[in-house]
């Protein structure tokens, strides 16, 4: 479990790109590593606070996804976003 702390210390440079680049998946599989080995209470002080810092930022990362998510299905129901490949279907 210490490869979880060590992957906060690899993000911490610039977290933000790493989100926005990750995907949405791989954000979620981290926020539930995270949440376990916070449950598992071995980890020392420090590195719970890190973890729980980390776990924020990709909660807040995977809400924001998924509200983008929710907007553009939304959208695409009223036909305010055209499909990829020029929109128009001819038949």
């Amino acid at each position: 479990m210490t490869d979880i702390g060590s992957d906060t210390t690899t993000t911490a440079v610039s977290p933000d790109a790493d989100l926005a680049t990750r995907p949405f998946d791989e954000l979620v599989g981290e926020l539930q590593r995270i949440v376990q080995s916070l449950e598992a209470g071995n980890l020392p002080l420090e590195d719970s606070i890190a973890l729980y810092r980390r776990g924020l930022e990709l909660h807040a990362a995977c809400e924001a996804r998924l509200r983008e998510a929710e907007l553009a299905i939304s959208q695409l129901g009223r036909g305010l976003v055209e499909e990829p490949g020029g929109g128009e279907a001819e038949g």
